[in-house]
């Protein structure tokens, strides 16, 4: 193997690891989404909390992305549209990935 083809792999190792890096920053920038005229982050740690707090309350205070106080007052529709919104922004990650996978 000689420097040039070394040289090649390298650079779509690093092709590649920049893409993927972009498709995650793209990914959690769509995972925010508008609820009752505020911005929350549909990730995992959002949806365990407001999951917890729909098991101990019919309505409950939590912080939105700017960390002002909402009172949520439907956790089942607050709940289901941040799983919803967090699985469809994860299967086009999913696709993205496994185009990488194919690239590799």
């Amino acid at each position: 193997m000689d420097i040039s083809e070394l040289k090649k792999i390298s650079q779509k190792n690093f092709d590649i690891a920049v893409a993927k890096q972009n498709e995650r920053e793209k990914a959690r920038s769509r995972m925010i989404m508008a609820y009752e005229g505020h911005l929350f982050l549909a990730n995992a740690e959002t949806i365990n909390y407001v999951s917890c707090m729909k098991g101990l309350k019919d309505s409950f205070v939590i912080l939105d992305t700017n960390e002002n106080p909402v009172l949520i007052e439907n956790p089942t529709e607050f709940l289901d549209r941040l799983i919803t919104k967090n699985q469809e922004v994860l299967n086009s990650y999913l696709q993205a990935y496994k185009n990488f996978e194919k690239r590799s």
